[in-house]
């Protein structure tokens, strides 16, 4: 690999993560909202239920009704985080076993199908096209861009669209990687402590 390439993706990995922080430390900046009520329930249990159960087709009516959707968006979101950990093996010169390498492929493949059926739904559904902006289908090519080209190795492209990607996770909708797990804590965290979180606590007794 090119130093400059390798310096190129680091800078842009900074650019990221300091604009998240950033993104992050203004929302904090609004406050915490204060809780007078006595808890009803545990506000840890919540959170271990809002990232597990609370995700479920069982427990998510959208999802049970698009359930295509939802396997391709697992698919695609795998594709991401295993093209992510390629990148980080790639610049630390780290070599994959044959038989991870197939599975990395295999990963890597399925993402970019789910990558491409969700791009392709949002441009063949009226409902979705009405509600789609210049960021969703900027957002979706970029990251899919990534997966894609990581199926073919460590290059020069697949360098470049890893750049363009985290330059622009801080600016669009993909800074949805750090205030998905944000929101969801704080999801669970609000319905733990008033017993709701999980199913059957306090209140659903």
């Amino acid at each position: 690999m090119h130093p400059l390439l390798v310096i190129g993706v680091l800078a842009s990995a900074a650019w990221a993560a300091a604009g998240l922080a950033l993104l992050h430390a203004e929302a904090r900046a609004y406050g915490q909202r204060a809780l007078h009520a006595a808890p009803a329930g545990d506000p840890a249990a919540g959170v271990r239920y809002a990232f597990t159960g609370a995700m479920s087709p069982m427990a998510k009516e959208s999802v049970r009704e698009h359930l295509p959707s939802y396997a391709a968006g697992l698919a695609y979101h795998a594709g991401i985080f295993t093209a992510l950990g390629l990148l980080a093996i790639t610049l630390a010169e780290v070599s994959l076993p044959g038989p991870l390498r197939l599975l990395v492929q295999a990963l890597l493949g399925l993402g970019t199908l789910g990558g491409l059926s969700l791009l392709l739904k949002r441009a063949l559904k009226p409902e979705l096209r009405g509600l789609s902006t210049p960021d969703d289908v900027l957002s979706n090519l970029l990251a899919t861009a990534f997966v894609a080209l990581a199926i073919f190795g460590p290059s020069t492209p697949w360098l470049l669209s890893a750049m363009l990607l985290l330059l622009y996770v801080p600016l669009g909708k993909l800074r949805h990687s750090l205030f998905f797990f944000v929101a969801r804590r704080h999801l669970g965290a609000f319905f733990g402590r008033r017993g709701v979180f999980p199913p059957g606590g306090a209140h659903g007794r």
